[in-house]
């Protein structure tokens, strides 16, 4: 039997007859977030399919989630930053049966912060510093006219800014 691939069984369904099934299906061709700190350089999609994902009861924040089945990345954790960031504990590392060493080395850089000044409300001239006044590195200062600035050197894409801002003009890439 061959293989089919996404993209053809998904026209086969008919997915790409609706602008809805086309942005449905292209969501469900990419990562719903990044991957668990340590974890960027390991190939999840053949260590982490069918393992028991001790990282998601293990992380205390409760943000690693596992991609559904009927996505290209099922069985492989993410990072949902939708109520709070990740604050690097390294619990996830000790729950997880592989041996990563995290001894000796600086929490990793999960990803890096993306802000939509079309969305965000300072940049319309309301005065908000939500995501300023809770990273705690520092990433994020405030310029001229009090609007957001992301200094990316120190920007750890922990995440915790993305749940604190109102109008959701902020991710993690």
């Amino acid at each position: 039997m061959s293989k089919v691939n996404a993209n053809r069984r998904a026209f086969l369904r008919g997915a790409y007859l609706t602008r809805e099934g086309r942005s449905e299906e292209a969501r469900r061709q990419h990562p719903l977030g990044p991957p668990p700190p340590w974890h960027q350089d390991l190939a999840l999609a053949s260590l982490c399919v069918g393992c028991a994902q001790p990282c998601v009861a293990a992380c205390e924040p409760g943000i690693i989630n596992i991609h559904p089945q009927n996505h290209r990345y099922a069985g492989i954790p993410y990072l949902n930053f939708k109520s709070t960031g990740c604050t690097f504990c390294s619990a996830c590392v000790d729950a997880c049966p592989l041996d990563i060493d995290t001894r000796d080395r600086p929490s990793p850089r999960i990803g890096r912060l993306a802000m939509n000044r079309q969305t965000c409300i300072a940049w319309q001239d309301i005065i908000c510093m939500a995501c300023s006044n809770c990273c705690e590195y520092q990433a994020i200062t405030m310029m001229h006219h009090r609007r957001p600035n992301v200094d990316a050197e120190k920007c750890t894409g922990c995440g915790m800014c993305v749940s604190a801002c109102p109008v959701q003009a902020l991710n993690i890439v």
